[in-house]
């Protein structure tokens, strides 16, 4: 979640999440332990009955598996659309190559969409993203 243009650089912005990002997942075993903890998690609540998905007729529990690409999603929120700023970061060599990555996908979703309702057709991928600036 990044609130404003003066959170999408420097120390905390949005390429250094990413790096710091890429960094983890390259570690699997840190990673895996992650995966681990959120599936519990996930178990826990389903069994507090404090979260409602469709478990279908088989009552399948989720199984969380290293081997599937995580998405890794920014939600900019009172981005200024005629500032300069955050095109200039996405269009960077480095942050470009996170946009191609083999080990996640990046999405990027403009809160002003849908407010703070994270629908899938709404999140764009970097390129995707990126046309909405010439439009």
């Amino acid at each position: 979640m990044k609130y404003g243009d003066g959170a999408i650089s420097g120390k905390a912005g949005l390429l250094k999440h990413l790096q710091d990002f890429d960094a983890f997942i390259a570690d699997k075993t840190r990673y895996e332990n992650l995966l681990h903890v959120i599936e519990n998690q996930f178990i826990q609540l389903d069994q507090l009955e404090l979260i409602n998905f469709n478990k279908g007729k088989r009552g399948v529990k989720v199984k969380i598996s290293a081997n599937e690409k995580p998405e890794v999603i920014f939600i900019l929120a009172n981005h200024n659309p005629r500032g300069t700023g955050l095109k200039k970061i996405l269009e960077s060599q480095e942050f470009a190559g996170y946009g191609k990555s083999q080990q996640f996908d990046l999405k990027l979703f403009v809160s002003s969409f849908a407010d703070f309702g994270l629908h899938t057709k709404c999140m764009l991928n970097l390129s995707d993203f990126l046309q909405l600036f010439e439009k």
